[in-house]
């Protein structure tokens, strides 16, 4: 793929980070928009990057942006990663999710009609899937505010594409790990195997659920797959195209801390959280993708940076 000038949204966290570090490494322009941490810090060291640092969407500062940058492509990380918390405050989460689409896609059309838009939307759309593996053309059945709002915003890209001839890509992702994400399994996992104040390892649910993990370099790869395929008005499903019992997942975990704590399931749903999801990935298989971390290896990586950044209690 030829440099191109990508601006990328909620480049502060964990999925925009990994985004503008895949890009930057490679000679692109970047346009970082959004708030950072200490976790992104390393942002610094591509001297092509453009940061736009304090920008809580919607932001007038970010239509400057955009007039001062002209991107070429625009990837959307800004917006809520939390089923829970869609769950506890779903006006809130439609306020961070889809008003926020709207306004980037808004002014996209207004001031950079041709810039491609790219959504990392959610597997969360799908719901439960009726079968496995589960492709794009699958019933839609949000079972969260969070899924239901990743839906909102798909069809707000629907119409910016359609009717307003904004040029875009939807990314369903399923479940992204890795450094610099502080939350959900993996991140738990991570703060419960190195608590060494405590003796076991409770979790929600029987462990059969099931999740198809990716990690978050290989989605930034899946990105620039997209990108240089050329297609546009497509969705695509961003997997590995395997599923893991969390059972497995947990045990997979507890070899990385060497940890001998028994894990107990107590059987519990949580609201909003899907039973089993493994992706049909043969459309995103066809630009060329082929995921570069396995899940042992990606693990490896994420309990290392989680040591790193926690200390031994994890705590």
């Amino acid at each position: 793929m030829n440099a191109q000038r990508i601006m990328v949204t909620g480049a502060g966290g964990f999925l925009g980070s990994h985004v503008c570090e895949y890009f930057g490494a490679r000679g692109h322009a970047i346009a970082a928009v959004g708030r950072f941490s200490l976790d992104t810090e390393s942002l610094g060291r591509y001297p092509n990057l453009w940061r736009h640092a304090g920008v809580t969407l919607p932001d007038p500062r970010f239509v400057d942006a955009v007039r001062d940058f002209r991107p070429d492509v625009l990837v959307h990380c800004a917006g809520t990663a939390s089923v829970p918390e869609s769950v506890r405050d779903p006006y809130g989460d439609f306020s961070r999710t889809v008003d926020i689409c709207a306004f980037v896609l808004e002014t996209l059309r207004k001031e950079k009609n041709d810039c491609l838009f790219v959504f990392p939307s959610s597997a969360a759309v799908y719901g439960n899937p009726e079968k496995l593996p589960v492709s794009e053309q699958a019933p839609l059945h949000p079972v969260s505010p969070y899924g239901y709002h990743k839906r909102m915003c798909e069809l707000l890209v629907e119409e910016y594409n359609t009717l307003h001839g904004v040029p875009t890509v939807t990314l369903r992702i399923f479940s992204a790990y890795g450094e610099r994400l502080r939350k959900q399994i993996v991140y738990d996992l991570c703060l419960k195997f190195a608590d060494t104040r405590t003796r076991t390892v409770e979790l929600f649910g029987t462990g059969e659920e099931t999740r198809d993990f990716i990690h978050a370099h290989d989605v930034a790869g899946a990105v620039a797959a997209v990108l240089a395929a050329g297609e546009h008005g497509v969705v695509f499903n961003v997997a590995s195209g395997t599923q893991t019992t969390i059972r497995a997942l947990a045990g997979m975990v507890a070899r990385q801390f060497r940890a001998c704590k028994p894990v107990h399931f107590n059987g519990a749903v949580r609201e909003g959280d899907p039973r089993r999801w493994a992706a049909d990935i043969r459309r995103l298989s066809g630009t060329g993708f082929v995921a570069g971390t396995d899940l042992p290896s990606g693990l490896s990586q994420t309990c290392a940076w989680f040591r790193e950044t926690h200390g031994a209690s994890g705590v």
